[in-house]
């Protein structure tokens, strides 16, 4: 005679769990100038960002860092790559309260330099999984009857914890697109790059740059500049920067607008898979109205964005 395993046994004996589930909480409407939020990090107040594009997880300011009783026993490395660099950051799984819920499981991630994009008064930053709302507007002005309204389906990337959409260009080329107001220009990859420029004409321009990408890392990028812009999800792209040697694949970098000829990008290691990612920053996002997203049930890193921008 066969029996059940004893686990199975006392699974089935086990009263089901009849706790009611909490009530929705209401919208979180951020002021897009300062997207701040209040939370306790290990029984202690902060004031977080609020980074749409952002990693599911908790970064704090050194200083900060250094002042609160942060668990020394749960720690690890947090590592990750940006382009040809690779970065490692501390964190440790700390309990962390927002609007009355908590989580015990956060990871607080404990970096050398202050984390981009936050305004004074800012503790650190914090992605937009972790947040226990279920709608999120990120409101930059009063909405105006030359606004439209576009929705788009959201998901995490193929090489990303982000949550982002892919978008479909018109030779219909896809393209991955993240949301990061806090960046205050718009950055592509080459792969994104040689893309968008073969349907809207785009060349490089001025001399090469260096913008901070995250965790620290900065990376070299020149300005990829359109004849003919396009939108993406209702938001009108003209420029953006180009990462010159990263993620470059197969693709070309487009055209020098004082060169004949394109040049194939190469990196210390060599040819990467290619990754076709457009990271939409502070110099497009502000021209929108607001951005709002809304949560799947049950589902933290599925939902919908839709931006209110001008026609």
């Amino acid at each position: 005679m066969r029996f059940a395993p004893l686990s199975l046994l006392l699974l089935l004996a086990a009263p089901a769990d009849t706790r009611p589930k909490p009530a929705p909480l209401p919208p979180l409407v951020l002021n897009a100038t300062a997207p701040q939020i209040s939370a306790r990090i290990a029984g202690q107040p902060v004031t977080l960002t609020v980074d749409l594009g952002g990693d599911p997880l908790l970064q704090l300011n050194p200083d900060v860092a250094a002042r609160l009783p942060l668990l020394r026993e749960d720690r690890g490395t947090f590592r990750v790559a940006v382009g040809q660099t690779s970065a490692a950051v501390p964190f440790s799984r700390e309990l962390v309260e927002i609007a009355g819920r908590s989580s015990d499981d956060v990871r607080v991630l404990t970096p050398k330099t202050a984390p981009e994009g936050q305004r004074p008064g800012s503790d650190g930053t914090i992605g937009l999984a972790l947040l226990p709302h279920d709608i999120i507007e990120l409101r930059y002005r009063a909405a105006t009857s030359a606004d439209r309204s576009t929705s788009v389906a959201a998901r995490r990337g193929d090489r990303s914890s982000s949550i982002g959409f892919a978008w479909t260009l018109p030779n219909d080329d896809e393209i991955e697109i993240e949301l990061e107001p806090l960046r205050p220009t718009s950055v592509a990859s080459v792969a994104a790059a040689s893309r968008i420029a073969a349907v809207a004409d785009g060349r490089l321009q001025g001399p090469v740059r260096r913008v901070m990408i995250g965790y620290g890392v900065a990376r070299p990028v020149r300005r990829l500049v359109l004849a003919r812009p396009i939108s993406v999800a209702g938001v009108r792209v003209g420029e953006a920067d180009v990462r010159l040697y990263d993620w470059a694949g197969r693709a070309e970098l487009p055209p020098d607008a004082d060169a004949d000829d394109a040049a194939v990008v190469i990196g210390k290691r060599g040819r990467q898979r290619g990754w076709p990612i457009l990271k939409l920053g502070h110099d497009v996002l502000s021209r929108c109205a607001s951005i709002t997203w809304r949560r799947e049930p049950d589902e933290r890193e599925r939902g919908h964005f839709t931006l209110h921008c001008p026609g």
